[in-house]
């Protein structure tokens, strides 16, 4: 997908509440006048410097700096997709997680509703979701991403409150994967990454 289908997908998926020569400023579709979080890019052509920005009751934050618009344009839709749409999990499968006896009937309700390529039980494989046994009975989520870097998404939970938290980021994960054939993005690979914690993390 070129660059002009990326703004075309922001104009049609969001809520574009301000657009300057050089500023673009998103609102999720649907919602008040004044939301209380927008993403904003805004960018320099000359210099080639284009920052991302996120918005969030008045306080702004930086999230990211690009050097290349293509790039940071993709980075605006996929980070947006993160943090103004809301997504809806299986409560029925939820459940079935958080009432679970056992590891064994936990990874069945895995097993039966997501592809194993995106999560992991107490294994450190790359490019997963991974439930990790802590200490005193208590378990974090985190994903393992380039150069087997571990980014924390939740710590020290019960079991079954844990389980629900990497089905949830599993599916977030399976997501973003989706998203990005359906795009037919072309990037290089760090690059993947960086949206892949756009859209997982957000």
């Amino acid at each position: 997908m070129d660059l002009n289908g990326v703004y075309n997908l922001i104009e049609t998926e969001f809520k574009v509440i301000q657009r300057e020569k050089n500023s673009i400023c998103v609102a999720p579709k649907r919602g008040e006048s004044y939301p209380e979080t927008t993403i904003k890019l805004t960018f320099n052509k000359v210099s080639n410097q284009y920052d991302l920005y996120e918005k969030i009751r008045g306080q702004e934050y930086k999230v990211d700096a690009f050097s290349d618009e293509y790039k940071s344009v993709l980075a605006l839709y996929i980070f947006s997709k993160s943090k103004l749409e809301v997504r809806k999990y299986d409560a029925s499968v939820q459940d079935e997680i958080e009432s679970a006896d056992s590891l064994n009937d936990v990874q069945r309700i895995f097993k039966t509703h997501l592809d194993e390529k995106y999560y992991s039980f107490l294994e450190l494989k790359p490019d997963r979701v991974i439930l990790e046994k802590g200490t005193n009975d208590r378990y974090n989520v985190l994903f393992l991403g380039k150069n087997d870097s571990k980014i924390y998404i939740d710590k020290s939970r019960k079991f079954n409150s844990a389980a629900v938290v990497l089905y949830n980021f599993s599916i977030k994960l399976s997501q973003f994967y989706e998203l990005i054939d359906v795009m037919d993005v072309k990037t290089d690979s760090d690059f993947l990454e960086t949206l892949k914690g756009f859209y997982i993390l957000g």
